[in-house]
This record gives structure tokens, C-alpha cells and sequence, in this order.
């Protein structure tokens, strides 16, 4: 109901039927209270009150809501409830924000002809709301904004943080896929504030940015480039030490979570044996450095996450284990190994030449056999 007033207000529709059931109310509700009551009042009871005695414009008013024998009928009874009703006292209306953000886009859609100018010039190339700053130490650069755009900034390397001095008046948003770059966004027309960013080569941007509408002669910023020739050494030696590590690195990654292996550790002579109703749980790889050893079981294909025993004096033992990506990393190396899901379990034999003291591998034949679900198994005949 509100918002009815509302938009009637912004649309300048004529407030003379709320004032009429304003007067006619009081009197109405009178009449009604005493009918209900079961008393002997009548209509002419109505024009006696000294109250409407004072306004003959009332009494006008009642007549003409009433039969000529002075009763209403049910219908006038039903009209005056329902006026009731929908009666709205101006001076109780709180207005909420989302209604002063209605209101806002009432009296906007009202204007078709809210469009800047300057976009519809005849001279315009289409690069005037593109602005290049280039990167000065300790200096607050300044922005022009504008209500209903965004405005981005794109600077040469990664933006670590920000802070911004009035969250309710701006919006600032990260860009998926572009860890370089930020959208602001005004929310009011007419306001400023500034925002300071924190790149990750440890320099520090200020901005002033203010808001502006259509009806402003000048450009809004729309893309903004900070450009810092500093910056961009400092991207291209990010790039060629990624390459560098990429050439002599083995990267195991998932989220911040990592570890770098050394190409020239690795080795990767393993033997897998199992019993044919267990090759399914065969690892797709296995290798190992001088420090750990590393079991690929992609995530996708296995119904649960294998365990892994180090087979020491013939005995499963449980090793240190810590998942990353499609791999399970057993923080040791050894000889052997038995891999289990539930009562399902392969071995697994290192066959590298052992630049560790290693225990020799024994040449004798394996005999499987289903060990039990205990801390510590035995295999016969290992």
C-alpha cells in the first residue's frame, strides 16, 4: 500500500481522495460504532453531533452517503468500511531505504531522456573514457565515476588487498580470472571517497574516486590502466622463474596446498602385484624422490581413498600420509609397501637402485594372502 502512495506521489496523482476519506471517516465510524452497538441512534442523531455542526462540508458529505430516509444501506455500510481501510495517514508513513531506492527508479524510468551526452557526440572516437595513469610513488590519483557504470582498474601485477573508505557509498568487486584487476561501482550520485590497493610487488596506489551522473559534461573513467614499468619487470621475472621451476620442477598442487619435486630425483621403477579381482586398485602411478614417495589415484575413478602400509620386517606398518590432488604422498621410502581399500590389497616393490640405505629386496617368491584388518599386518612371505 505504501509503495502505492509512493508512486502516486512521484507521478503527481492528486491526493484529493485520501483527504476525503480523511473527513468522511470520523463520522462514518460514528455512525457505524453506534448501529453495531445496538443503540436507538438514527441518521438524524448524525447531524446533531456538535463536531459536524462546525464543518458543513462534512454534513454535505454524509447525505450524499446516505438514502433519503437518512439510513445507509448495506452497500454505503460495506463502501465506508472498505474506505476505511484503505485510509493512510501522510504523517505515520516511515519510508524505508528500499523504498527510497524505488522511488529513485520511479522518477528515473519517468526520464527516457536520461542519457549522457557525451556518448552521442559527433567528434567521439570511443577512447575518450579510457584513462592510462602511470605509477608515481606516494601520489592520489583521481577518478571520475558514474552512477548506473563501473568504473575498472587494471594495473600491470596482482593486487594482494585493498581498503575501502565508504563501503556503503561504493561497491568494489574482484574479477574472476583477473587477479590484476577491480570493478567499482557508485552507488549514489554526488559522493567521494578513496581506496587504497596493495600490489604484490609491495607498492601502494591511492585513488580519490567521485560519483557523477548523466547530466555531467565530462567522460566517466570507465577503464583505467596504472601502468608501472617496474611492475612489469617484476611480472617477467615471475614468469621466467616459473619457467625455470617448471623445467626443473615436478609441481603436485590443489589450492594453496603444493610441493615442488626435483626432476632429477625422481624414479619411477616400481612393481605392482595384485590377485586379477584386485587390479582395480592398481595405482596409475608410483615414483619417488630421496625423500617421499608418491601414489596417483585420481580422484574420479576410485570409490574410496586407499590406505597405504610400509612393509617393514615383514609386518604393514602405517606411514605419515597427506593428499594432494590426484595423489596420495607416503612421507617415506621404502622397499615395500601394501596398498588397502577395505580387504582389497596390492604390494608394491621399489626396484631402483637404492642411492639410500635401503633394505635389499628379497628374491624369493610372494605369496599373497589376505591379511586381517589390524594396526599392524603380516604378509606371509615377505
Amino acid at each position: 500500500m505504501k509503495n502505492k502512495l509512493i508512486l502516486s506521489l512521484l507521478c503527481s496523482v492528486s491526493l484529493a481522495n485520501i483527504v476525503n476519506a480523511e473527513m468522511v471517516e470520523p463520522v462514518g465510524l460514528q455512525y457505524l460504532q453506534g448501529q453495531a452497538g445496538g443503540g436507538q441512534q438514527s441518521g438524524e442523531n448524525i447531524f446533531m453531533h456538535n463536531n459536524i455542526k462546525h464543518d458543513k462540508s462534512i454534513n454535505n458529505n454524509i447525505k450524499e452517503s446516505i438514502s433519503i430516509n437518512n439510513q445507509l444501506t448495506p452497500q454505503q455500510i460495506e463502501a465506508l468500511q472498505i474506505q476505511q481501510q484503505q485510509y493512510i495517514d501522510p504523517q505515520q508513513i516511515q519510508i524505508s531505504p528500499e523504498e527510497i531506492e524505488l522511488m529513485k527508479k520511479a522518477i528515473r524510468h519517468q526520464n527516457l531522456k536520461a542519457l549522457q551526452n557525451k556518448f552521442f557526440e559527433k567528434k567521439r572516437t570511443g577512447f575518450e573514457n579510457v584513462l592510462t595513469i602511470p605509477y608515481e610513488e606516494n601520489k592520489t590519483q583521481s577518478i571520475r565515476t558514474r552512477f548506473a557504470m563501473n568504473t575498472t582498474l587494471i594495473f600491470d601485477t596482482k593486487i594482494k588487498s585493498y581498503i575501502l573508505g565508504d563501503p556503503q557509498g561504493y561497491k568494489v568487486q574482484e574479477i574472476p580470472n583477473m587477479p590484476n584487476a577491480l570493478a567499482i561501482t557508485p552507488s549514489l550520485i554526488g559522493i567521494d571517497t578513496n581506496l587504497t590497493i596493495f600490489t604484490e610487488d609491495n607498492k601502494l596506489h591511492n585513488f580519490y574516486i567521485f560519483s557523477t551522473d548523466y547530466k555531467n559534461r565530462q567522460n566517466p573513467n570507465l577503464i583505467v590502466y596504472i601502468k608501472d614499468e617496474e611492475a612489469m619487470l617484476y611480472e617477467e621475472e615471475l614468469k621466467r622463474q616459473k619457467a625455470e621451476e617448471s623445467k626443473n620442477y615436478l609441481l603436485i598442487q590443489e589450492g594453496i596446498a603444493k610441493v615442488k619435486i626435483r626432476k632429477d630425483e625422481i624414479k619411477r621403477k616400481f612393481k605392482q602385484k595384485a590377485k586379477d579381482e584386485n587390479k582395480w586398485l592398481l595405482a596409475e602411478d608410483i615414483f619417488r624422490d630421496n625423500k617421499w614417495t608418491y601414489f596417483k589415484y585420481p580422484k574420479d575413478k576410485m570409490p574410496k581413498i586407499p590406505t597405504i602400509f610400509a612393509v617393514i620386517d615383514k609386518k604393514d606398518t602405517p606411514v605419515e600420509t597427506k593428499i594432494i590432488g590426484d595423489y596420495i604422498i607416503a612421507e617415506t621410502i621404502n622397499p615395500k609397501f601394501t596398498i588397502y581399500i577395505g580387504d582389497s590389497y596390492i604390494c608394491v616393490e621399489d626396484l631402483n637402485k637404492k642411492e639410500e640405505k635401503l633394505e635389499k629386496p628379497q628374491k624369493n617368491n610372494y605369496q599373497f594372502k589376505s591379511p586381517n584388518i589390524i594396526e599392524t599386518k603380516e604378509i606371509k612371505g615377505k
